[in-house]
């Protein structure tokens, strides 16, 4: 991408014979460039190894993007290979051109089906520190927690999620409408449809009051969060979109979505969120609602990935605590302790060596 030239094909002319047909002095470098490798793998698991099947896949195309992938729509992902997916690159004539250009490619790059580091390789592009250039090979372990970033995303990107999970969200309810219209000669209708919209969207700790107003135009909207406005252009909307193109104030952003029952999931930037959508009313109602309550039990342990089991290092009866290594799996090239999550006596082994397993499958259990 710096130098134009084809390093496999050189070194492919080279193994078999050939002479370099260049010399030193042909080589220029021009510009930046910056590579993403997307693995099958979970951040938020320690970049443990993921599987499964690739069931929905979108090639990038664009300008000064270079794609090189090994996958595409229907590929399965098994333990026996490298995690490595594909790679995607940017090309720019400053390094913030590169910048700025990949995360655009990784926002408009789709990879469903089986957990990928897609989110986290385009996160790592967006804090200060990056973009100031402070790396290190800690910078991880200094950014991030458990695969997500210890500072707040910026507050303008978090309301580009909301823009695109607000308009998703109204216009899958319209075409829900709209497809009742035939009856409306039965049931009735209003005669005086409401030509401001309202909501209350909800993304982890941050709340949202959104007030949408269609223009003139089918695709022009007039989008206000607290005291903020926004003029947005937005395509022709199908009720299953998972990619979303808007113009939000003249420039183009892209985003994936997904639906979780009435929520949205809505990927930016290497930001992920989970949106609620309410109407006003729906959201007083809603403190009245229970609280979800997640029980876990630490009577078990279970398989964190999938793979073969290469090592048991304990027996029925054993004494074993919180932490220590229990058992090792095997998975993409890689061996992983798995570690107990309590302390207490191993009650049953449920595993043999030379076993394969997936992710969450029951390997030991204890009494505590």
């Amino acid at each position: 991408m710096v130098t134009s030239l084809d390093l496999v094909e050189l070194q492919l002319k080279v193994a078999a014979g050939e002479p370099l047909p260049i010399s030193q002095e042909d080589v220029a470098i021009k510009g930046w460039s910056i590579e993403a490798r997307i693995c099958a793998e979970d951040s938020a698991r320690n970049f443990l190894p993921s599987t499964g099947l690739i069931t929905r896949y979108s090639n990038l195309r664009g300008r000064n993007i270079r794609l090189d992938s090994g996958v595409g729509a229907g590929s399965f992902v098994s333990v026996y290979y490298d995690s490595l997916l594909s790679k995607v690159i940017s090309w720019g004539e400053t390094r913030e051109e590169a910048r700025t250009t990949l995360i655009n490619a990784l926002n408009r790059y789709h990879v469903e089906g089986v957990t990928t580091n897609l989110n986290f390789t385009n996160s790592i592009l967006n804090p200060p520190a990056f973009i100031k250039g402070e790396l290190s090979t800690g910078f991880i372990e200094e950014h991030y927690v458990d695969g997500q970033a210890k500072i707040d995303p910026p507050m303008e990107q978090l309301e580009a999620m909301v823009i695109a999970t607000t308009v998703v969200y109204h216009n899958r309810k319209n075409l829900v409408r709209e497809s009742l219209k035939p009856m409306a000669a039965k049931v009735g209708t209003s005669h005086n449809p409401a030509q401001r919209h309202r909501y209350v969207v909800k993304g982890n700790k941050n709340i949202f009051e959104v007030a949408l107003q269609k223009q003139l135009s089918s695709r022009d909207w007039n989008v206000k969060i607290s005291d903020k406005e926004y003029t947005v252009v937005a395509p022709d909307f199908e009720f299953y979109r998972r990619r979303l193109k808007l113009s939000i104030n003249g420039v183009n952003q892209y985003f994936r979505l997904q639906y979780h029952q009435n929520f949205i999931w809505t990927a930016y930037c290497g930001i992920t969120r989970v949106f609620e959508i309410y109407t006003p009313r729906e959201w007083e109602l809603a403190q009245y609602m229970p609280k979800e309550q997640k029980v876990v039990g630490e009577n078990v342990l279970l398989s964190p990935l999938p793979g073969m089991v290469v090592n048991i290092l304990v027996k029925k009866g054993d004494r074993v605590y919180r932490g220590q290594d229990l058992v090792v799996i095997e998975s993409m090239k890689m061996e992983s302790g798995v570690s107990s999550p309590c302390d207490g006596i191993v009650d049953n082994v449920a595993v043999t060596v030379g076993k394969t397993v997936e992710t969450d499958e029951v390997l030991i259990t204890f009494t505590t």
